[in-house]
């Protein structure tokens, strides 16, 4: 359970992290939003997905 709460965490502090980000810039489409926020949450995804991470890994701890 842990474990799922720091990938969870992880997910949404990128998530809102690049939402803010282009929001702060000026930009209020939610759709664009949206998909700026699912770009960066991919490579967390990436991340948990590979077996050979120790941290997040499917394997991993």
């Amino acid at each position: 359970m842990e474990q799922v709460k720091a990938i969870a965490s992880s997910w949404a502090r990128s998530f809102m992290a690049a939402a803010l980000a282009l929001y702060m810039a000026g930009e209020t489409d939610p759709k664009t939003l949206a998909m700026a926020g699912a770009a960066a949450v991919a490579p967390v995804i990436l991340r948990w997905l590979n077996p050979k991470d120790q941290a997040f890994g499917l394997l991993g701890k």
